[in-house]
């Protein structure tokens, strides 16, 4: 009777063991994503620092490891929010399109954050807060003035594009798009279906392309 051949079944690889680097990393980007979904749940004001790093599955020693209090995280949370709105930007204008494709993913992708029912929710946290704290007001000021410094870098490099015109200066442009923007956010976000995203998106297209023209 031949005899059965040995299993060759192998355990599966470990996975390689992290540095302490790596895992303060992931327990940092881990607190972040968590505390931005409580924040958003609960408001500013009714957030738990130890709630938060609860939900994460972490110590209170974890969160105060790499924040000094709630305030800290949602500011961090706030400066991610900015950076990735504009690196969209900035990724589109990058790419090697047609002028009328380039502006037609420009004013989608702004109709995409206006519509977006998180970021106004985190702008409105954020703006109730710097009415409160001044520390905040200092950030709100320091990121206002790097978003309007982004924004203008954005245009400058915009108005490179052969057969581009804008109808208004450049920076009026800007200070007009960032109030109308914010604006219409808070409206959609608080009259629900008395103003439809499908209308809103309509109306911030309709307003770019009256601001901004290909020749």
């Amino acid at each position: 009777m031949p005899r059965k051949s040995a299993s060759t079944h192998t355990a599966p690889a470990r996975k390689p063991r992290l540095s302490r680097q790596e895992r303060k990393t992931q327990t940092r980007a881990s607190l972040i994503e968590t505390g931005r979904r409580h924040i958003l749940r609960e408001g500013l004001g009714d957030a738990a620092a130890e709630r938060i790093a609860e939900e994460a599955g972490f110590s209170r020693g974890a969160f105060y490891g790499n924040f000094t209090d709630k305030e800290d995280l949602f500011l961090t949370i706030v400066r991610d929010d900015q950076e990735k709105r504009f690196s969209v930007f900035r990724t589109i204008l990058e790419s090697d399109e047609p002028v009328e494709s380039l502006l037609k993913r420009l004013r989608e992708a702004l109709a995409d954050r206006v519509t977006d029912p998180e970021w106004i929710i985190l702008e409105a946290e954020f703006e109730a807060g710097a009415l409160r704290s001044e520390k905040m007001r200092q950030t709100y000021i320091e990121l206002y003035r790097s978003m309007l410094k982004d924004g203008r870098r954005i245009l400058k490099k915009l108005a490179q594009q052969p057969g581009i015109q804008f109808t208004l200066p450049p920076n009026e442009f800007l200070m007009a798009m960032l109030s109308f923007a914010h604006g219409m956010a808070v409206s959609q976000r608080l009259l629900g279906s008395e103003i439809s995203v499908k209308g809103t998106r309509k109306l911030i297209c309709s307003i770019f392309d009256r601001l901004l023209t290909t020749k």
